[in-house]
């Protein structure tokens, strides 16, 4: 799935790797994900991280440059796509 951050676009991949980490370094527990904003943009940072090594892309960013691409207009697509990766789906609309 992709996703656009301020100009720059980003592969999301929901994987063993992103969850890993995710939980490995920043404490984010699926089981009680929240409907924090910076959970859910640290979560999609995992998610970005690992679809840029999946793809073979640098990946350039750490979690706070990356955070601080997400503006508040972003939150709606962000949702969506962590609704779509943690529910199955591809993200691609039909």
């Amino acid at each position: 799935m992709k996703l656009t951050l301020s100009e720059k676009e980003f592969t999301l991949r929901c994987d063993m790797r992103a969850l890993a980490a995710a939980k490995r370094e920043a404490g984010i527990d699926l089981g009680k994900l929240s409907d924090d904003v910076v959970e859910i943009g640290t979560l999609v940072y995992y998610m970005a991280q690992s679809g840029a090594k999946h793809a073979g892309i640098p990946f350039e960013y750490d979690c706070d440059d990356f955070l601080g691409l997400i503006e508040v207009k972003d939150l709606d697509a962000l949702a969506e796509a962590v609704g779509a990766l943690l529910g199955g789906g591809d993200g691609k609309k039909k």
